[in-house]
């Protein structure tokens, strides 16, 4: 890929959508090439002949559905002599066009329209993620002064889907279409290597579901219960049974299912041991004779009735599904399958474990924020009164936000703040110093006022659709020359550990952001709104001259003694506990200011997870040696080694340990788990390979330790850290080196 410029040479290269060609004015004869937005191959065939194969063979690969084995290419179709490519077009996109698997006279080669459909979306929904990592490996080849004037137009460019999302949520978070994109508002970060974006992407929610506009209108829907109404997939039925697709199920096999409900073997029934020669799994050997016997007794009833209409049982849309897909579930695999689901069976090691220690588990639980809706005055009317924080509802459903931030609801703007005891006057005095003078909820209300209008100018047909949909701001970081797999599972630890102490009922905060890797180069990233690195609070125009962060606390949230201060005093206080238990049992380094952020709010949050499980910068000269960073300034704002809440911190910090102790079983599975064969560069190489990662995260839960010494230990962890001298160093290197503030 143009080594010239600062690529790299690549002997392979993804071949969907690549524009496959002659080379004009080639140095020898016969030379073709296939090219994309990245990479750009150029070939020589020995004849003319072997060239147009060649060219044929790649042209067929290239085409989008070549993604689907069973769909035959273009090209291929062409050189089979049963048409001409133009007609196997024109009959690819006829509305008449069969199924896979199905009759009526269609090409069994060809997608059904519901198929065709839900691969549109995920073809585009991927091509919009690939693009808008495009647009950050693009600018990194172009010089850091021109960045930001090119990434307004590049990012205007980007192909928005006709039904796509933003992917950083889960299948449960509510569904937000995006609907337009703020490239004026686009930010540029450089460095030397990589050049991260923030996009900032108008979404909607609370639309008319299908194609016929029909569809209810819930601005709470999830990711999953929008797409399978909007793309009609089945679903069970509300309890979750599973009917069998059968067809003329007779009596004897009524019978012989009622008898299996009632049976006694309910309770060896769930995950077995794929090792256990038992029966009663469902892939037993009786449970295959018996689907084979009733297979022959169906196909035997079914030829001495006729042509007579057989009785139909279980879900009308569950079973067009099914059909379609050229799959059929037995009766005997739908009975366990219910039976299971219904009863929740232990898997086999659960099963087998009542002979031995009980295994501590801990399922990932998501993090309750309180948030109240602050409903602002219509737009363009600066006189109207304050609405009723209850009419906050569409078409008859309440509208929540798990988001903050604003949004636009016809003529409201509806700001949506978190109630943790911080008063308005203290965030409006810190939203000055950490944001730049503008919050998270203005930033993003100012967004929306101008997308509205811009969208009213421009497209006066869709108003009256607008004015009944909600409308967000939807952010997030594209960076590109940037491997986030590591951070990605860092970060699940890092939930996994936020389970655990909420499981335990220990008040300690942590931020879970998400981060989703889109290959081994591109990844977006959460951004942190109302927030900024402690280099950025300390380098701001209105934090104070001498004092440092307590003085800086004072000035913001008021006296010691204020109920704003001390609610922030708390928030900074469980904040520093979690991510001071997370850095010294995950071994996090390279912790120097510009890598931990503060919000409006105190809440200290770590970020770049880089170096992990020991891995530092440095590596065995690395001046990181204290258990996590404790540094004076953190001490002050606590009120000192005397003061109540580092008597609070250290209570947070022993309790934490203890129970992340308790679930170390489930922790150092997890660990071995991403370690075996890992590329990430903290299980691998001659320092970090052969399992030392593990084996020193093991030691850092010291396990070998009685209990009744662990809070002595876990005590002394902290007296370690405090105003360490390898902390204060580092952060003296860093001034030095990259000029971040100490």
């Amino acid at each position: 890929h143009r080594p010239s410029i600062g690529g790299r040479l690549v002997r392979a290269m993804p071949l969907e959508g690549a524009v496959v060609s002659i080379t004009k004015k080639g140095k020898y004869p016969f030379m073709f090439e296939a090219r994309n937005h990245h990479f750009q191959f150029v070939m020589r065939a020995k004849n003319a002949n072997e060239m147009e194969l060649w060219m044929k063979l790649l042209r067929g690969e290239s085409e989008a559905n070549a993604l689907i084995p069973h769909i035959i290419s273009d090209d291929a179709a062409a050189a089979t002599g049963n048409g001409n490519v133009e007609e196997k077009k024109e009959e690819k996109n006829s509305p008449t066009n069969g199924s896979v698997g199905g009759g009526g006279g269609g090409s069994p080669n060809k997608l059904s329209s519901s198929q065709q459909a839900r691969y549109d979306f995920f073809k585009n929904e991927r091509d919009f993620v690939a693009s808008v990592c495009d647009v950050a490996e693009v600018l990194r080849f172009h010089e850091p002064k021109e960045r930001k004037a090119l990434a307004p137009g590049l990012v205007a460019a980007v192909t928005l889907p006709p039904c796509g999302y933003v992917p950083l949520c889960k299948s449960t978070d509510v569904w937000r279409r995006v609907d337009g994109v703020m490239s004026k508002d686009t930010r540029v970060f450089n460095t030397n290597e990589r050049c991260p974006m923030i996009y900032y992407f108008v979404a909607k929610r609370g639309e008319k579901i299908g194609s016929t506009g029909l569809g209810p209108k819930n601005p709470n829907l999830d990711v999953a219960e929008y797409l399978h109404m909007q793309f009609q997939v089945p679903d069970t039925d509300p309890v979750g049974k599973l009917d069998a697709i059968t067809e003329g199920m007779g009596a004897e096999d009524e019978e012989e299912e009622k008898e299996e409900e009632v049976g006694e073997d309910d309770d060896t029934l769930g995950l077995e041991d794929p090792t256990d020669s038992r029966s009663g799994t469902v892939w037993s050997e009786d449970t295959m004779g018996a689907r084979k016997s009733k297979g022959a007794s169906f196909l035997s009833s079914m030829s001495t009735k006729g042509m007579s209409t057989p009785t139909r049982k279980g879900n009308d849309q569950l079973r067009k599904f099914m059909e379609d897909t050229v799959v059929k579930l037995p009766s005997k695999l739908s009975m366990q399958i219910n039976r299971f689901e219904s009863r929740k069976k232990l898997s086999y090691l659960d099963r087998n474990a009542a002979s031995s220690t009980r295994i501590t588990t801990t399922p990932i639980i998501e993090k309750t924020v309180i948030e109240l809706p602050i409903i602002e005055n219509p737009i363009g009317d600066d006189d109207a009164s304050d609405m009723d924080m209850d009419c906050l509802s569409l078409d008859g459903q309440s509208v929540v936000s798990r988001e903050g931030g604003s949004i636009i609801m016809g003529d409201q703007v509806v700001a949506f703040e978190q109630a943790d005891g911080v008063d308005k006057a203290s965030l409006n005095r810190a939203k000055h110093v950490v944001c730049g003078g503008e919050s998270w909820a203005e930033k993003s209300a100012r967004m929306l006022k101008t997308a509205k209008a811009e969208s009213a100018k421009n497209d006066k047909t869709n108003v009256e659709e607008d004015d009944t949909c909600i409308h967000e701001i939807v952010t997030f970081m594209a960076k590109s020359n940037d491997d986030l797999r590591q951070e990605v599972f860092v970060m699940q630890m890092i939930h996994y550990f936020e389970s655990v102490f909420a499981k335990s009922n220990i008040p300690i905060w942590l931020k879970t952001y998400r981060i989703l890797s889109t290959s081994k180069t591109t990844g977006l990233i959460e951004v942190l709104t109302d927030a900024t690195s402690i280099h950025g609070l300390k380098t701001a125009d209105k934090y104070p001259e001498t004092g440092g962060m307590r003085a800086y606390f004072e000035q913001v949230y008021g006296p010691p003694t204020s109920k704003s201060f001390l609610a922030a005093q708390r928030n900074f206080t469980r904040s520093l506990a979690g991510y001071s238990l997370v850095s010294y049992l995950l071994g996090l380094k390279d912790r120097h200011n510009g890598n931990i952020m503060i919000d409006t709010r105190g809440h200290v949050i770590h970020i770049d997870f880089g170096f992990a499980f020991g891995m530092a910068p440095g590596h065995e000269w690395s001046m990181e040696r204290a258990p996590f960073k404790l540094t004076k300034d953190y001490m002050d704002v606590m009120g000192g080694p005397t003061g109540e809440s580092f008597k609070e911190f250290q209570k947070l910090f022993v309790e934490g340990f203890k129970a992340a102790r308790s679930n170390s079983l489930t922790a150092l599975g997890l660990v071995e788990i991403m370690m075996y064969k890992s590329n990430y560069p903290c299980f691998t190489g001659t320092r970090y390979g052969g399992g030392v990662g593990l084996k020193r995260f093991e030691k850092r839960l010291m396990l070998d330790v009685p209990d009744v010494k662990v809070g002595k230990k876990a005590k002394q962890l902290i007296n370690s850290s405090m105003d360490n001298t390898g902390t204060k160093l580092y952060d003296v290197f860093q001034y030095h080196s990259n000029g971040l503030a100490v």
